[in-house]
């Protein structure tokens, strides 16, 4: 994963790809259909 444009503090941008990481089939679902959803946070 990168990022595409901007930027982050590096504990930022690693709690970001953390998440992504963990919601990718979610994210995925919801990019493919346009069916929104909360997501969980990390612990």
């Amino acid at each position: 994963m990168s990022v595409i444009e901007g930027d982050l503090p590096g504990r930022a941008q690693s709690l970001v790809v953390e998440w992504a990481t963990k919601n990718h089939e979610a994210l995925l679902k919801m990019w493919q259909t346009q069916e929104f959803q909360k997501l969980d946070g990390l612990d």
